[in-house]
Parts: structure tokens; C-alpha cells; sequence
């Protein structure tokens, strides 16, 4: 169930699939691939459809597209490294019989990753900074201590090997669903709250009575 190594090939000659195996951690890295990469719903420094300013007027032609073919490539790359990690890098059916289908494999598998990018993109709104500072301190780090946490007490279990990789694909799926619904609980109340707060309140029954009585 172990890599036992930090280099990209034996990480791909071991389980390869590790999204089947760390599902938490797949999803925590491509969350924070959107971030890095500015995209949406994260890109509140970009914000291409409200701010004007930067490379945006100062910039045409061939230079205007060169910032944004950097701004591709670093997703692109990204989703390479998600590739490599998660998604099996070059495995694929007969790579190994054929070396030529290895890169192919790795290509289509990024471009996959790059799609579904560029439809987060597409379709999710720009979220606001207290709710990404929110979703990135309340949720994003809770589950990655406790998957770190869960995943050091799975592996120093003295269980065969594939009674350990079952109990830390359990143990991700648990925790995350855990954590999702105590923060989705959370989220709820703070969204009511909010709500609470913007609508009008009745003056009626807060406002004294005016004396219309005339002096003595």
C-alpha cells in the first residue's frame, strides 16, 4: 500500500491508481491546483471579467497572449503532477508491451484534467475572500491533519497489505465525509445567520410613542 519512495517513477510502478487509494488527498490537491493556478472559484486576483488593469491594457498581440499562455501551461503542468501522483502517470492498457502508448497515456490523462479545469472554470462563481479564507482554514486543513494523522496509526498496524490499503481508502472516505458534514452544518447556520441579518426588521413595538399632549 506504500510507495516507499518520493520519486515519480516507483510512486507510479507501485499501486499507481492512488486516487482509488487516497481519495482525500486527490481532491485536497486539485482544490488547491485551482487555487494556485487562479482559477475559478479562486482567481480573486485575476477576476478577468471585473478588473481592468495589468497586462489587460498595457499589453496586445503576441505579448497580451503570452501572459495568458503562461496562466495555461501552469494549469496544464499542474494537472501533470496530479497525473503523475494520483492517476497512474504512463500505465495504461499494453504500456508496457508498447513504450509509444506510455506517453500517450500521460498526455490524454492530462488533458483530461485540463478539461474538467477549464469547466470548473466555466461554471462555478468567484467566491468571496471570507468564504475561501473560511473554506481553506475550516475545512481544507482539518481534513488534511486528520488524513495525515489517520493515514501514520493505518500504517503502523501489523495487517497484510491489502487489509491496510482497504482500511486507509475506509478511513479516507470516513474522515472526509465526517468533516464535510460537521462543516456543511456549519456553513448552514452561518448562511442563516447571514440571511438573518439583511432582513428588515419591523420597527413596530421599538419605537416610544410620541406625547402629543400640549403643556399645562
Amino acid at each position: 500500500a506504500q510507495a516507499q519512495s518520493l520519486f515519480i517513477g516507483p510512486i507510479n510502478l507501485g499501486i499507481g491508481w492512488f486516487v482509488f487509494l487516497l481519495p482525500g488527498a486527490f481532491l485536497i490537491y486539485f482544490i488547491s491546483a485551482l487555487a494556485e493556478g487562479e482559477q475559478t472559484p479562486f482567481d480573486l486576483l485575476e477576476a478577468e471579467s471585473e478588473l481592468v488593469a495589468g497586462f489587460h491594457i498595457e499589453y496586445s498581440g503576441m505579448k497580451f497572449a503570452m501572459f495568458f499562455l503562461a496562466q495555461f501551461l501552469n494549469s496544464f503542468f499542474l494537472g501533470a503532477i496530479a497525473v503523475a501522483l494520483f492517476l497512474g502517470g504512463w500505465q495504461g492498457p499494453f504500456a508496457g508491451q508498447i513504450p509509444l502508448l506510455g506517453p500517450i497515456y500521460f498526455m490524454a490523462k492530462t488533458f483530461f484534467i485540463y478539461v474538467v479545469i477549464q469547466w470548473i472554470k466555466g461554471t462555478f462563481p468567484r467566491m468571496r475572500v471570507d468564504q475561501m479564507m473560511q473554506f481553506a482554514w475550516k475545512v481544507l486543513v482539518p481534513l488534511v491533519l486528520t488524513l495525515i494523522l489517520v493515514q501514520m496509526v493505518v500504517m503502523k498496524l501489523p495487517l497484510p497489505g491489502w487489509i491496510n490499503s482497504l482500511l486507509v481508502l475506509v478511513a479516507n472516505i470516513g474522515v472526509f465525509i465526517a468533516v464535510l458534514n460537521i462543516m456543511g452544518s456549519y456553513f448552514r447556520r452561518e448562511m442563516v445567520r447571514t440571511k438573518r441579518s439583511f432582513e428588515p426588521k419591523s420597527l413596530i413595538g421599538t419605537m416610544q410613542p410620541v406625547n402629543t399632549s400640549s403643556g399645562d
